[in-house]
């Protein structure tokens, strides 16, 4: 048989011992003692909120972009170029008008 071992209160060792996985030894688990009120789940959800991205500057063109991504208007990254510069679609719209 198995040797005695220390039990929670209210649990005899005669089932923690005919039990191998211990499954009737019962251990105390965290629950709350009241339900949260609504005024105060809603003041701690007034902290999730969206905000703004980042934006710095292209050293080249002088534009907004997000910092450490491909300016989308010259095309440069970290001062040389990556990707060719973004032409505007209103550009040729134009050109076809006249």
């Amino acid at each position: 048989m198995w040797p005695a071992r220390r039990t929670s209160p209210g649990v005899s060792t005669q089932s923690v011992r005919r039990c191998p996985l211990r499954l009737l030894a019962f251990r105390p688990v965290a629950v709350p003692k009241q339900k949260q009120s609504h005024s105060r789940t809603a003041k701690r959800r007034a902290q999730h909120k969206i905000t703004a991205p980042a934006l710095s500057v292209c050293p080249r063109c002088h534009s907004p972009r997000r910092p450490h991504r491909v300016c989308t208007v010259c095309g440069t990254y970290a001062g040389r170029e990556v990707t060719a510069p973004v032409e505007h679609v209103e550009a040729e719209e134009h050109s076809h008008d006249e």
